[in-house]
């Protein structure tokens, strides 16, 4: 299976559509959004979403801390919201986490790691037995990708716990925006694509292992 991973649009519709454009050329099975995908406006991030879906390939997301939590209920025929949510997709199934831990800033989706493990249950309670890909907007905490530029951990305990314990084959995740790269906690890979306003992605393969290439777009 092929997929495109993106995440933190942060509403710019010039990105969205050049993602469009390499999605319409790469022919993935699957696209992944994994947050900020505009900041509090649903209207705004559904067109958004509207536009990556416009390759005709199934998009799956979760909304970001800076975008309204009525973006996790927010779904459409071939665009299905993941937040705390599990969807079964070739083989494998998709569950989800939006949002972020506490931030200094007061943003719109914010959780406390109480609240994020109880999400994170939900959704799989709600899969079934195939192997599990994770789409989180906030990393797992104490790994190279929730590291901030001043050097502080941003990611989520709850999150790190969940992979530990279910042992997901892929978790795409976004957030820290300078902390793009590929990390591994056990057996799971770990990819954050970078900001697509920037023009960020990343392509994965899934086969007998979990391959990734982090790639960029012309914005």
């Amino acid at each position: 299976m092929k997929l495109i991973a993106l995440s933190d649009l942060h509403r710019s519709l010039a990105a969205a559509k050049a993602a469009a454009q390499r999605i319409s050329t790469e022919h993935p099975n699957a696209v992944l959004v994994s947050g900020d995908i505009s900041h509090g406006d649903v209207e705004e991030a559904a067109r958004l979403l509207e536009t990556l879906s416009a390759a005709a390939v199934p998009v799956f997301f979760v909304p970001g801390n800076m975008d309204s939590p009525r973006l996790s209920d927010w779904s459409n025929e071939s665009i299905k919201s993941l937040h705390g949510r599990c969807e079964s997709f070739e083989g494998y199934v998709l569950a989800g986490l939006g949002g972020s831990v506490h931030t200094p800033f007061n943003t719109p989706l914010e959780f406390n790691e109480l609240e994020v493990s109880q999400i994170l249950n939900q959704a799989a309670s709600r899969c079934g037995s195939e192997r599990l890909i994770l789409v989180s907007h906030c990393p797992p905490r104490g790994i190279r990708l929730d590291k901030t530029r001043m050097g502080i951990h941003a990611g989520s305990h709850s999150v790190r716990q969940f992979i530990e314990s279910r042992k997901p084959v892929l978790v795409v995740s976004g957030h820290v925006h300078e902390a793009q790269g590929i990390d591994n906690l056990g057996a799971t890979v770990i990819v954050n694509p970078g900001p697509a306003y920037a023009g960020n992605y990343a392509t994965i393969e899934l086969h007998d292992k979990v391959q990734v290439t982090l790639s960029r777009f012309e914005v």
